[in-house]
């Protein structure tokens, strides 16, 4: 996500391939954001499994999941208010995380399959007529949510017992969505639904469900295999968000405020740029999280 929106940031005219957010076209950067978005899912049964186990009963741990997700808005309001220089309100990235990780929550205890139901009646809702700006307004953002529900079907393998069953289930489960997903983004395709990430057209949004859903089954048998991530890694993940302020504190306000004529730069040296801004931002990242300064949502 952060090479995707420094390559705006830093180059004057971005190759096609490195373009996204460009209406029916698909590219290999539409794919970050509504892997965030699956992940969201991912990670809240883990949440509430850990709440729980630290003696919180289940309706503490849902309030405290939503009471994150509501201040996670609430922080994207702020930055893209901020970057806009303007008061009003702005949806935005974060803000489109966190109704689909409230909307998680909510359905929480709900039978998985009445989550696939729910999935695919959005699904038809926003195969054309309802779509707008997904990071427009929060009407349109619910077109990203069986992205989160697909997630949270997933996630709910990783707290059940024994850590090498989970994995081997989740490995299959994942590979599973990964194929029924791609084969719905087929169908929906040829019958006309183009692939949209910016209006979150149901097409796009089940292709890059099965996108993030193979990456997680590759992932996980990795795991499963003894292998193990880089320590920094880990660390940059488990501090994510503050890496996200960061782009927001360091590059978007300079770029947006301070140089408002920043005329960007060719691709060489932008490229240039866009690598060492990202590496600065990880070390960082890393620097400050190992200090316990990190945006604690």
């Amino acid at each position: 996500m952060l090479f995707a929106n420094f390559v705006n940031v830093f180059l004057r005219k971005p190759p096609l391939v490195l373009t996204h957010n460009y209406g029916n076209v698909l590219r290999v950067l539409d794919f970050p954001a509504p892997a965030f978005q699956l992940l969201v899912g991912v990670s809240l049964p883990l949440f509430l499994d850990k709440r729980r186990r630290f003696g919180r009963p289940p309706l503490g741990a849902k309030l405290d999941a939503l009471r994150r997700f509501f201040l996670l808005v609430c922080l994207g309001l702020l930055l893209d208010a901020v970057g806009a220089f303007h008061l009003g309100l702005r949806w935005g990235v974060l803000q489109t995380l966190g109704l689909g990780g409230a909307v998680g929550v909510a359905l929480a205890d709900v039978s998985n399959e009445a989550i696939v139901a729910l999935s695919i009646a959005l699904l038809g809702l926003f195969s054309g007529a309802c779509n707008g700006e997904v990071h427009g307004s929060p009407q349109y953002a619910l077109a990203f949510v069986p992205l989160t529900l697909a997630g949270l079907v997933l996630g709910r393998l990783l707290v059940a017992p024994g850590a090498r069953e989970r994995l081997g289930g989740f490995v299959r489960a994942a590979a599973t969505v990964a194929a029924g997903s791609g084969t719905f983004a087929a169908l929906l395709y040829a019958s006309g639904v183009p692939f949209n990430k910016t209006l979150g057209t149901s097409s796009f949004v089940t292709l890059a469900t099965a996108a993030t859903a193979a990456g997680l089954a590759g992932l996980a048998l990795f795991e499963a295999r003894g292998g193990r991530f880089p320590a920094w890694l880990l660390a940059v993940g488990s501090n994510a968000l503050t890496a996200w302020v960061l782009q927001y504190l360091l590059v978007y306000y300079p770029a947006w405020l301070a140089f408002p004529a920043w005329r960007r730069l060719p691709l060489a040296p932008g490229m240039a740029a866009i690598v060492g801004t990202m590496l600065a931002i990880g070390a960082l990242t890393i620097a400050l999280g190992r200090r316990g300064i990190r945006v604690p949502i």
